[in-house]
């Protein structure tokens, strides 16, 4: 008989969160981490409230692009190309 693991201490809510132990300990100090329990001297997360953690920080996509095709070419850095800038010389 398999138990499902409930609680989860600060290395596996850690390695669940993908973070770092510090990290986590750092945001449950500053409020701002997941719910804790405490039993005795022990903290530890229980599964559902990571889940509703998580849950809380998912973003939705502000905007999406309608059709980059129609958009002009600009260099990785955002500056004019060297088309551009002939364009604006020239006219």
């Amino acid at each position: 008989m398999v138990v499902p693991q409930l609680l989860l201490n600060y290395e596996q809510a850690a390695a669940a969160l993908a973070l770092s132990r510090a990290a986590l300990r750092d945001l449950v100090y500053k409020g701002r981490g997941p719910v804790v329990t405490r039993i005795g001297r022990r903290t530890l997360f229980a599964v559902s409230d990571l889940e509703e953690f998580i849950g809380q920080h998912r973003e939705v996509p502000r905007f999406a692009p309608a059709n980059e095709d129609n958009r002009p070419r600009r260099s990785k850095r955002g500056r004019p190309s060297i088309a551009e800038l002939m364009a604006r010389r020239a006219a």
